[in-house]
């Protein structure tokens, strides 16, 4: 008995304090009710012995009496069945307690010392002076209360094992309390069933086999929580191995970041440099643009200059051939004084002026500027314009620029050809609120290229043209809010159209 009830109370107290230390972590109520619930068989061992008849006294210690060792023992194998029974229905939906861990394991080993302490008092008063419990072994051997009693520990056994197989999670501790429940069953039949009496083989029987499965039970139990905290350490050492690998990916990253810094930095520098770089390029293009444009009222003043000094050099001069002659010369020459003013222009601080500018007139304007241009090279000069005015907001110089260029070229496209030499421009309103202007010719007709290709700068098909005038006109369309673009008309020729909007008071 001695041995059997020692082995009890190290394998109950053993479990006890790994499920409190379970708790510790997980804080789950039912966890905590079955720790204390193997402190309780452990600590009720231990006052079963105590009590026993001729384990430390005659009769016994602690005041038993003949009874109180077989109550306790009652006790002890049906309370914990059913701190098992209430483990499962907590399990399922355990909450966690809210208390600090070491004072809620403080007030689980309190209860569990004092239920031990109330099983004491009343297998020992209840079976001594006062004898409301009925006596369980009598001179021959074990009474029919027994069985009886013992009946009540079986059923809560079988009803913990229950439990745990159809309302619990099914978790590794619940197969193993269901394990337990087992060999509990076997021990309470063995040990009150299969015997007569104290001391008989069924007594013994029952409780050298409830040692060996206990002890069993445990050690399973101790080498699971040993596989579990290598598998902790291990991974712990995964862990720590994936934080070294974090660390380095950081510093990496910050490298990269710094890397990133300096790479910005140059790259500021660089869009710096190439800012500087655009300006003089845009300052190369703009006086480009300048000679390229002044060039062709130069070229007409030197022509018209020298048709006149051939008219006042006949024996009878032609005097107003000459007069008409130096009127072109005129024209020209503000022509060219307008170009210039209008590259100087581009340079103000204050930028273009924006005054309301008639399309038509623009339109007549340069027919009549160009019309002496035209008539060198056989070109006939058509116009279709609407017939209600299409004012647009915008610089009047820089949009004849813009007109007079698209003119030039159709002109200069139609000059190789032997005949239908026609130009058209044409003036129209669209509904959207804008005026399209269209300079139509019946020319060579537009490279096979994409469309943009020609607005680029410095792309030409002429020998004699730097091929900035149509780049130049495309931004100061643009710069009035409109597009300019170009197409094949039926013809073969070449079509150069620009929209712009109309100004909002004439919408």
């Amino acid at each position: 008995m001695a041995a059997y009830n020692a082995i009890s109370t190290c394998n109950d107290f053993t479990t006890a304090i790994i499920l409190f230390g379970h708790f510790n972590f997980l804080r789950s109520r039912a966890l905590l009710l079955l720790a204390s619930g193997y402190l309780f068989a452990a600590l009720i061992s231990v006052i079963q012995l105590l009590t026993f008849p001729g384990a430390f006294g005659s009769a016994g210690l602690l005041g038993a009496a003949p009874q109180t060792a077989l109550w306790l023992c009652i006790f002890w194998h049906g309370g914990f069945p059913l701190i098992v029974i209430f483990y499962a229905l907590f399990h399922t939906n355990s909450r966690e307690i809210s208390m600090a861990p070491r004072f809620a394991i403080a007030a689980a080993v309190i209860g569990a010392v004092g239920v031990v302490l109330v099983c004491w008092f009343v297998a020992t008063w209840g079976t001594g002076s006062a004898g409301f419990l009925p006596p369980l072994l009598d001179a021959d051997g074990f009474t029919p209360w027994q069985r009886i009693i013992n009946l009540i520990d079986i059923i809560l056994v079988i009803a913990a094992f229950v439990m745990l197989s159809t309302r619990s999670r099914p978790t590794l501790l619940n197969l193993w309390l269901m394990v337990v429940m087992v060999y509990w069953f076997c021990d309470i039949t063995l040990s009150s069933y299969l015997n007569g009496g104290r001391y008989d083989f069924g007594f013994y029987a029952g409780r050298i086999y409830g040692a060996f499965a206990a002890s069993f039970v445990l050690a399973v139990v101790v080498l699971e929580n040993g596989r579990l905290y290598r598998r902790l350490a291990s991974a712990a050492s995964h862990l720590k191995e994936h934080a070294t690998e974090l660390q380095q990916t950081n510093e990496t990253l910050q490298s990269e970041i710094t890397n990133r810094q300096r790479v910005e930095e140059d790259l500021r520098r660089a869009q710096a440099e190439l800012a500087r770089v655009s300006r003089m390029n845009s300052m190369g293009e703009l006086t480009s643009s300048l000679a390229d444009e002044v060039n062709h009222p130069i070229g007409a003043i030197m022509i018209n200059a020298e048709t006149c000094r051939r008219w006042l050099s006949d024996e009878t001069p032609n005097v107003e051939r000459a007069r008409a002659i130096a009127d072109r010369i005129v024209e020209d020459g503000s022509r060219a004084s307008r170009t210039v003013a209008r590259m100087r222009q581009l340079f103000d601080k204050g930028g273009p002026l924006r005054d309301i500018v008639d399309v038509n007139c623009v339109i007549r304007e340069m027919t009549v500027l160009l019309g002496g241009e035209a008539a060198r090279y056989g070109v006939s000069i058509r116009t279709e314009q609407v017939e209600k005015p299409s004012p647009v907001t915008g610089d009047r110089a820089q949009l004849m620029q813009v007109l007079m260029h698209l003119m030039i070229n159709a002109i200069e496209a139609m000059k190789e050809k032997d005949d239908g030499r026609d130009l058209l421009i044409r003036s129209q309103e669209r509904e959207d609120g804008r005026v399209t202007v269209s300079v139509s010719d019946t020319g060579v007709g537009l490279p096979r290229l994409p469309p943009d290709q020609i607005f680029k700068a410095f792309f030409t098909t002429k020998p004699s043209s730097i091929g900035i005038g149509l780049s130049i006109s495309r931004s100061i369309v643009e710069e009035h809010g409109g597009h300019l673009w170009a197409a094949t008309n039926l013809s073969g020729g070449a079509d150069f159209s620009f929209s712009l909007p109309i100004a909002p008071q004439y919408q």
